[in-house]
Formats: structure tokens, C-alpha cells, sequence
């Protein structure tokens, strides 16, 4: 995530379907619940925990050995922590206003494999979340922006 200074690691699924006849993607999308670690202000060190609920199936085209799909995704965040320890907002309701557009593919130039896996990736913005306590104003400045990436490797479940 880019506006607050730090990362979180993905882990998950996709159960995907490919016409071959006309590279069309429809897939099933699910991303395990995962924990940021970031820098607000420049040095005061927050924990978030972070769940990526999509919004419908996600779509591509699978086209001359590139692949790209876009997702709609609602961000929940249900915990800010300070130092790892102090509460600062979040809870169950706590998320993004409108879904991320999180539009994904291939690098240039390199081949994809649909058989093998391979690299996908791309940018997302997030919008201003709402519901996270008393300081979700003060929250918005160090989570919404544009410039978030997304690097993914794709594999083929055995």
C-alpha cells in the first residue's frame, strides 16, 4: 500500500475458467485474510489487519501469451494498532467506500503459461474508508490514495 508506507503479503486462491476459443477469463477470486505492517508520518509503526473481499467473479482475456483480468474489491480493515499493541480504529464495519478496480496482467513481453503459472500485476487505488472509529478522518489521510500495487504469482493447483 502506498500512501501509508508499507506492505502486506497476499495469499490465496482462484478457481479459473478459460475459453480457448476466445481467451475469455472468468474466475473465482478468494484472498486469505492478511496483516500490513506500515509507517504513518514517516516513522510511527501501525499494524493493520486486512481482509479483500471481491465483488463478483473476475474477468479477463487471455490473448498472444499475455494475461489480464480485473476485480472489484472492497477493503475491510479491522484493526489499526500502534505499535503493534495500542488501538487506533478499524472493527467489523470498518472498509473502504466503493470497491477497488483492480486491474491486473502479465509482464510485457513474457510469455504466459496457462498449464505453468506465472507473474501478474498491476496498480489499484483505494477510496476513503469509513466506520473505523473516532480517528477514521485522520485514517483516510494514510490509506486512501492511488498507486497501491498488486505482484502476484500465479500456479497451477496440483
Amino acid at each position: 500500500m502506498k500512501a501509508p508506507n508499507g506492505k502486506a503479503p497476499l495469499t490465496g486462491s482462484v478457481g479459473a475458467d478459460l475459453n480457448l476459443d476466445t481467451g475469455a477469463v472468468s474466475a473465482d477470486l478468494k484472498l486469505a485474510p492478511t496483516k500490513g505492517n506500515f509507517q504513518i508520518l514517516g516513522f510511527l509503526p501501525v499494524t493493520a489487519d486486512i481482509g479483500l473481499v471481491t465483488q463478483g467473479p473476475t474477468t479477463g482475456l487471455y490473448k498472444d501469451g499475455q494475461l489480464t483480468t480485473n476485480s472489484k474489491v472492497i477493503t475491510k480493515l479491522t484493526s489499526f494498532n500502534v505499535f503493534g499493541a495500542i488501538p487506533i480504529g478499524g472493527g467489523e464495519n470498518c472498509q473502504t467506500t466503493e470497491p477497488s478496480d483492480v486491474q491486473l496482467q502479465s509482464p510485457a513481453g513474457e510469455f504466459f503459461d496457462p498449464g505453468v503459472g506465472g507473474k501478474i500485476s498491476g496498480e489499484y487505488s483505494l477510496s476513503s474508508i469509513d466506520q473505523c472509529g473516532p480517528l477514521t478522518g485522520i485514517l483516510n489521510l494514510f490509506t486512501a490514495g492511488d498507486g497501491n500495487t498488486i505482484d502476484l504469482t500465479l500456479t497451477p493447483k496440483a
